[in-house]
């Protein structure tokens, strides 16, 4: 940390990845708690570095800086993370002078361990917009995804049983290979659209096996719905990823302007179906379509800039999964949303925003009063 870049960071407002504080106190247990609460929520939150600001007045920025700090006060704030998070949060701290005040910094570095968690509490914390707050059980199920320790997909549904898979789609894709039922088993564990139970002996299909050959999904994933208002008519949809997907194709067929890059329309529907958060049981994906806009939303599923520089997505299983089954017709995984651009900058502009706040990735494209 330099001046210069401290200048930077106070023209900001606090937010998702900045902190301000006036004091830095960390004589009391409380205190050491508090202070381990916010380093642990803004590593927990998606994004790049973070900082804690200690010195500076939180609503106006004032600088007001710090007086009698102790001494080897990095070595004690490294000491106090270690015995209250776990794993223990990357930091440094720097001591600047500003204006002729002393202001600390605390810098929380991108961690490839989260989510990190209070020891003593259990509790795992994120930055919801400028405040610290407890992550819910489908934020912590997102952050375990992301760094490879769990998988909505992989996981087996045993309220569920093989019945509950379409056949016709199982024979599809295994067939042709005239395998007996024991090796068709065998070959659906393999690709993780079944999982055994190995206490119980028993065969159960995964989440990630229902969304893609399941009849009816929904009997055991809710929220997995694709919900469209037109023009104030509702329609819901519902199936497997690739009928639901069939059905949206078809009826925006019906009712949108044949000048209408439905295309378009259909590949972003498509990836958030794909690489939406099914951890996230509150939301479904929604496409409201108006002669101004259309705009499809769905739970949280990207981090950083979505449309250019997503480093991760969620739901890499079922995506590399449907690029490996044939695909239905019309439907071109991995075009991505730049392709998207192109298929409607003859008729106007394509725009991405991720609202954290809402846990809501949404893309809105041109309306259909071309």
């Amino acid at each position: 940390m330099n001046l210069h870049k401290l200048r930077q960071l106070l023209k900001n407002d606090e937010g998702f990845k900045l902190d301000f504080k006036l004091q830095l106190h960390l004589e009391l247990e409380s205190e050491k708690k508090e202070f381990v609460k916010d380093v642990i929520a803004i590593a927990n939150t998606a994004g790049g570095r973070g900082y804690i600001i200690f010195g500076i007045e939180d609503q106006t920025r004032q600088i007001v800086g710090l007086e009698d700090l102790p001494e080897h006060i990095e070595e004690r704030i490294q000491q106090i993370i270690a015995h209250r998070a776990l794993p223990p949060v990357p930091v440094r701290f720097d001591l600047l002078e500003v204006n002729h005040k002393k202001v600390g910094v605390v810098t929380i570095f991108k961690s490839m361990q989260v989510p990190h968690q209070m020891i003593q509490t259990g509790a795992f914390y994120i930055r919801r917009g400028s405040t610290t707050d407890k992550a819910n059980r489908h934020e912590v199920a997102n952050m375990l995804q992301h760094f490879g320790m769990l998988s909505f997909e992989n996981v087996p549904c045993r309220g569920s049983s093989l019945e509950d898979l379409e056949e016709a789609l199982i024979e599809q894709y295994t067939g042709a290979l005239n395998l007996s039922a024991l090796q068709k088993q065998m070959l659906l564990c393999s690709m993780g659209i079944i999982a055994c139970d190995l206490e119980k002996e028993r065969y159960y299909p995964t989440y990630g096996g229902l969304l893609l050959m399941g009849k009816r999904p929904q009997d055991f994933i809710p929220h997995a719905l694709l919900e469209v208002d037109f023009k104030g008519e509702m329609m819901g949809f519902e199936g497997n990823i690739g009928r639901m997907l069939q059905q949206f194709k078809n009826k925006m067929q019906q009712i949108l302007p044949k000048a209408y890059p439905i295309e378009g329309l259909i590949e972003v529907v498509t990836n958030a179906m794909i690489h939406r958060s099914y951890w996230d049981n509150h939301q479904y994906i929604q496409v409201t379509i108006s002669d101004e806009c259309v705009i499809v939303s769905n739970p949280m599923s990207h981090e950083g800039d979505p449309l250019r520089n997503a480093k991760w997505r969620m739901n890499p299983w079922l995506y590399s999964r449907l690029l490996m089954m044939q695909q239905p017709e019309g439907f071109h995984l991995g075009i991505g949303l730049e392709k998207t651009e192109d298929l409607f900058k003859a008729i106007g502009k394509v725009s991405v925003e991720t609202k954290p706040l809402e846990g809501i990735f949404q893309v809105t494209l041109p309306g259909i009063g071309i």
